[in-house]
C-alpha cells in the first residue's frame, strides 16, 4: 500500500543525487525506494538524519533477532501508537521475513487482550509482542513479561550455538528492547511531522476489514464487521452474548482466516470470510421498540441481504443470548445457512430464569427486587435510583456478579489475576459499556421466549431441514446443567431429525474447564472444535 499525500505540516527535503553525501548514503540503504517521506522530512537536519539511517540501519539489518519477531514487534508498536506509516512499511518486510495474515492480524488488533489464543504465534512471537506491546503502553515492563522473553530468548540462543549462552540472550534482550524503543521513536516523529499525510488515517488491516452501520426496517442500526480472505471463501456469520458486542470474538478470528494445518491433524486449512456484528441495543448497535429471540435471527437475515453476502453461508455461530437467535435462523430462515453452531443457550426460557433476569435487573436499577420489576417494569428508566446510577454505577455492579460467574473456578479466566486475567477484565469492561436499555431488552427478551413453538409460517426447529448443527458448552457453564440441557435438546431433535434419510444428525460437543463464554477462556480449544466442524463438510 503507497501513498500520494503529502505532509500538512512539514515539507520534504529531497537533494538531488551528489549534492548530499548524507542524502546519497540514505538512498544507499534504501535501494530503489530511493528517499521516503520519512527520510525528506529528518533531512530538515541533516545530522540527525544520517545518524537516523545508520542507528535505523544497524536495527534492521544488524542484529541477531529472527526478522519475523523484529518486525512482529515493530508492527505492535504502529499499531498502538496510530502510526500508519510505519505499519504500511513493515507490513510488506513483515510479510517478507514470514509473517501470515493471521499472525499479522494478531499485531494489528491492539484492542484485543494478550497474549492471544495460541496456535497461531510462536512462543517467541508471543512473548516479543507482549514485550513490545507493555513497554510501548507502559513504558516499564512488568518481570513477568520480561522474564517471558528471557526464557524464550534462551531457546533462541542454543538454537543460535552461541558460545556463552548467558550473554547471547542478554544480547538478545537488549536488541528486542532497542527495537521497540527505537520503532516508538519513529512513530512518534512520523505522527507529529505528519509524514505522508498519514497522521489522521486508520491503520490498515493485513486482509480487508470494513465497519458497516446497517439501518433495518427504518426502526434500528446494526453494527457489523466483514472480514474477507478471498471472494470465493465460504462466510461464517457470528451472533454475540447478551452484555457483550462484536469484539467478543476477536481472539478466535486469527484462527478461521488462518491457512496454517491444523494443530491436532496437521491436515491443511482454508480461511473463511466473517461477519461479526453486535445485536441490537449493544456496542454501536441501536435498540428499536421491542426485541424478540425471533427478531435477532430476523436481523441477521436482513444483514445478509444488505451486505450481499452469498446464501447458504457456511454456519451462523451464537453464543448465550445468539445462541438462541441461530436457533431461532435455523426455524424460520433454514435456506439462508448450511449450519448453525449453538452455543451455551436453550431453545426456550428454563423455569426460573424470568425472576433471574428481573433480578439483574433489579441489581442495575440500585437493589430494586425481582418482584417489583416484573410488576412494575423499569418504567422508562424511573425506577429505583434512575438512569444515571443505572448506567455509572450498576452496569459496574452487575459485571462484577456476572463474570465470575460466567468463568468459575477452575476457568483460566476466573479471577483478574489469574492466567487469563486480561480476559476477565476486558469482559468486565465490556459489560459495563453496553447500553443499559440494550441490557433490559435482551433480558427481557430471554425472560420469555420459546422456539420449541412453530413460528408464524408453522416452520418448526426439529423439522428444520438445515444440513448440520453443533451444540457446544463449556463444561462449567452453569455447574455443568447447560450441557446437560444440550445434551438434551441433541436427543430430542435427533429423535424427529433422524427420522429422515441421508441426514446428519445434531451433534453435542463440551468444552473442558470452560465457562459460559468457552471462545474467551478456552479460544484455542474452541476454534479447534469450531474448525473441526466447518471443515467436515466444507466443498
Amino acid at each position: 500500500m503507497e501513498t500520494n499525500k503529502v505532509s500538512r505540516v512539514l515539507a520534504g527535503r529531497y537533494p538531488p543525487p551528489g549534492t548530499s553525501p548524507i542524502a546519497d548514503a540514505i538512498r544507499a540503504r534504501r535501494g530503489p525506494r530511493g528517499i521516503t517521506p520519512l527520510d525528506a522530512a529528518l533531512l530538515h537536519v541533516p545530522p540527525v538524519a544520517g545518524g537516523w539511517n545508520s542507528l535505523l540501519g544497524a536495527v534492521r539489518s544488524q542484529g541477531k533477532l529472527p526478522g519475523d519477531v523484529r518486525e512482529l514487534m515493530i508492527l505492535r508498536v504502529a499499531a498502538i501508537n496510530r502510526a500508519v506509516f510505519e505499519w504500511i512499511q513493515h507490513e510488506k518486510v513483515g510479510r517478507e521475513s514470514g509473517l501470515n495474515n493471521a499472525q499479522l492480524y494478531i499485531a494489528r488488533d491492539e484492542a484485543t487482550p494478550l497474549p492471544p489464543a495460541p496456535g497461531i504465534l510462536t512462543e517467541l512471537q508471543t512473548s516479543a509482542l507482549m514485550f513490545a506491546d507493555a513497554s510501548t503502553r507502559h513504558v516499564k515492563v512488568g518481570d513477568q513479561v520480561t522474564n517471558a522473553l528471557k526464557k524464550d530468548l534462551e531457546v533462541l540462543a542454543r538454537q543460535q550455538n552461541a558460545e556463552s549462552i548467558e550473554e547471547r540472550i542478554e544480547d538478545l534482550f537488549a536488541e528486542a528492547a532497542l527495537v521497540v524503543a527505537v520503532y516508538n521513536m519513529v512513530s512518534r516523529f512520523l505522527i507529529a511531522a505528519d509524514v505522508a499525510g498519514l497522521s489522521d488515517d486508520p491503520v490498515p488491516w493485513p486482509i480487508e476489514r470494513k465497519e458497516h452501520f446497517v439501518s433495518l426496517a427504518s426502526s434500528h442500526v446494526i453494527h457489523a464487521v466483514t472480514i474477507t480472505t478471498s471472494a470465493d471463501a465460504p462466510w461464517i456469520v457470528f451472533a454475540n452474548s447478551l452484555l457483550t458486542n462484536l469484539h467478543m470474538w476477536e481472539l478466535i478470528i486469527p484462527h478461521l482466516i488462518s491457512d496454517l494445518p491444523s494443530i491436532v491433524t496437521g491436515k491443511p486449512r482454508k480461511p473463511f470470510n466473517i461477519l461479526i456484528h453486535s445485536q441490537r441495543g449493544h456496542g454501536k448497535s441501536s435498540l428499536p421498540t421491542a426485541t424478540t429471540i425471533p427478531s435477532l435471527a430476523s436481523d441477521i437475515a436482513h444483514l445478509l441481504s444488505v451486505l450481499n453476502i452469498p446464501t447458504p453461508v457456511h454456519a451462523i455461530v451464537g453464543v448465550s443470548q445468539g445462541g438462541a437467535a441461530s436457533l431461532a435462523l435455523a426455524r424460520s430462515y433454514p435456506e439462508l445457512t448450511r449450519s448453525i453452531v449453538a452455543c451455551d443457550t436453550s431453545p426456550k426460557t428454563a423455569p426460573g430464569n424470568r425472576e433471574a433476569w428481573a433480578g439483574r435487573i433489579g441489581v442495575v436499577y440500585g437493589g430494586v427486587s425481582a418482584e417489583e420489576i416484573l410488576r412494575e417494569g423499569v418504567q422508562g428508566g424511573r425506577v429505583g435510583k434512575g438512569p444515571d446510577y443505572a448506567a455509572k454505577v450498576g452496569m459496574g455492579k452487575l459485571a462484577s456478579i456476572t463474570v465470575p460467574r460466567w468463568f468459575p473456578l477452575p476457568s483460566k479466566c476466573a479471577e483478574k489475576e489469574s492466567e487469563r486475567g486480561e480476559r476477565h477484565k476486558w469482559m468486565a469492561e465490556m459489560i459495563e459499556d453496553t447500553p443499559v436499555h440494550g441490557f433490559v431488552a435482551g433480558a427481557e427478551a430471554l425472560s420469555d421466549y420459546d422456539l420449541y413453538q412453530a413460528d408464524e409460517k408453522s416452520q418448526t426447529l426439529f423439522t428444520s431441514p438445515i444440513e448440520r448443527v453443533l451444540l457446544l458448552a463449556g463444561s462449567l457453564d452453569g455447574g455443568g446443567n447447560i450441557g446437560k440441557g444440550l445434551q438434551g435438546l441433541r436427543d430430542e431433535w435427533n429423535t424427529v431429525r433422524c427420522q429422515s434419510t441421508n441426514v446428519k444428525p445434531v451433534e453435542y460437543v463440551e468444552i473442558s474447564c470452560a465457562g459460559h463464554l468457552p471462545m474467551i477462556d478456552e479460544a484455542e480449544y474452541f476454534a479447534e472444535v469450531l474448525l473441526s466442524f466447518l471443515d467436515s463438510f466444507r466443498s
